[in-house]
């Protein structure tokens, strides 16, 4: 699922949810100047996010897991992946699971999954409402929304993006209709408590 983040850092490739996600390197350069492509700059950034990046899980304090319509098990971080630190969650029934992360690699916020949009290179490409004055966006290489699947990415600053991917494997679950919402739901969250943190 983390790898739905390949186009977020401006990478596009047809191979579906389990493709792994290039380095910093591709679609982009980092040294452009931010934002561009039409994506919106950051009013208010979060400037300092490494307590998060050596503890992604913490975006999410077990405090705020009641506030989800799905009991959440816990999450594993994995500090090293090449787009930057992930945490998989899941839930109790095993119904869904969510990544979130940092996008640290790309070093380009949302700007570089507005370019890859314009390329034609994102089935999936909807603004939604800014998350605390952040901008947000719904993008995948394939729009399976019906499928209860969704990745949402959230503007921090104009280098880094904090992203959520979320997939329901039943039409029962109570994040299967809109999956969108729900992942929007867990990035305000994160959101929160990032820039509760500062």
């Amino acid at each position: 699922m983390v790898a739905a983040a390949m186009l977020l850092a401006g990478c596009s490739e047809d191979t579906g949810g389990d493709a792994e996600a290039e380095g910093p390197d591709c679609g982009h350069q980092q040294s452009a100047d931010l934002p561009h492509s039409g994506a919106p700059a950051v009013g208010d950034p979060i400037k300092d996010t490494s307590e998060f990046e050596d503890d992604i899980c913490s975006v999410l304090p077990e405090d705020h897991w009641d506030r989800l319509p799905a009991d959440i098990s816990g999450g594993e971080s994995e500090v090293d992946h090449d787009i930057g630190p992930t945490c998989r969650w899941e839930t109790e029934t095993g119904n869904e699971q969510f990544t979130t992360a940092l996008l640290t690699t790309d070093g380009e916020g949302l700007s570089s999954s507005y370019a890859n949009a314009q390329d034609d290179g994102a089935e999936l490409f909807m603004e939604l409402d800014p998350i605390s004055g952040h901008p947000a966006i719904a993008v995948d290489l394939n729009d399976d929304r019906e499928d209860g699947y969704c990745n949402v990415a959230v503007e921090l600053r104009d280098v880094l993006s904090f992203y959520v991917g979320l997939s329901t494997f039943v039409p029962e679950s109570s994040f299967y209709n809109d999956p969108c919402g729900a992942a929007h739901e867990i990035a305000a969250m994160a959101v929160e408590t990032m820039k509760g943190a500062r």
